[in-house]
């Protein structure tokens, strides 16, 4: 990797990508034109390909010799792929927590009061972090640490298509209301509720998504 001084450029062009792709300004599938994209961002060509490059690790996009940088696009297929892997990995994370202490729980409600207030917002797209660090702060609570790395790198590749199903309101009050039912659980060190809780959330989840792509489906 080619390495700049200016990481400041790097982080910044790459969480502007990765916001775009999140609210599908950067379609699945699009071509990326970095002469373009550089003049938009403003920023030299350097710290562009690097941030197209971390992109790509993160599977974000996909780099074909000779053509460049494309937004990855999933069949429906690979995304019921990622559905299973997330739930296996991710039941087995929560079967094994340590219970949270007060504090976490106070930030967990934080977090989830903080995604409330972006429900009916313009500008919304917030909640897509906010809902991945929800969900990665209680799986951190695992001591099965490579699988958590491995639940993170497939929370990265699913984001984009979660984030298309977040664009209605009414599916983000339900993702709040779904965390505060997480929440008690956890409260209550409730091991068959917190797993009820979660797969109830991830299965809503999943519907939306699927809907979602009902229309490109042959």
């Amino acid at each position: 990797m080619v390495l700049t001084r200016d990481g400041a450029a790097v982080d910044r062009t790459l969480a502007d990508l990765r916001a775009r792709i999140l609210r599908g300004e950067l379609a699945p599938g699009e071509q990326l034109r970095q002469e373009h994209l550089a003049g938009q961002a403003g920023v030299s060509r350097i710290p562009l390909r690097e941030a197209l490059r971390a992109l790509a690790v993160q599977g974000l996009l996909i780099h074909r010799p000779h053509q460049g940088y494309f937004v990855a696009k999933r069949t429906p297929s690979e995304l019921a792929q990622l559905h299973l892997m997330q739930g296996l990995l991710e039941r087995e994370l929560t079967q094994t927590i340590h219970w949270p202490a007060p504090e976490l729980l106070d930030r967990l409600r934080a977090m989830n009061a903080e995604m409330r207030l972006l429900v009916e917002d313009a500008d919304w797209l917030r909640i897509v972090a906010l809902n991945r660090a929800f969900h990665l702060t209680i799986f951190g609570l695992s001591p099965m640490r490579l699988v958590l790395q491995e639940v993170e790198r497939l929370w990265l590749l699913a984001e984009p298509y979660q984030a298309l199903s977040l664009t209605d309101p009414e599916i983000r009050r339900r993702t709040v209301d779904q965390h505060d039912a997480m929440i008690a659980a956890l409260a209550e060190q409730d091991m068959p509720g917190s797993l009820e809780a979660l797969e109830r959330h991830r299965a809503s989840t999943h519907q939306g998504v699927a809907r979602l792509l009902l229309p490109e489906q042959p």
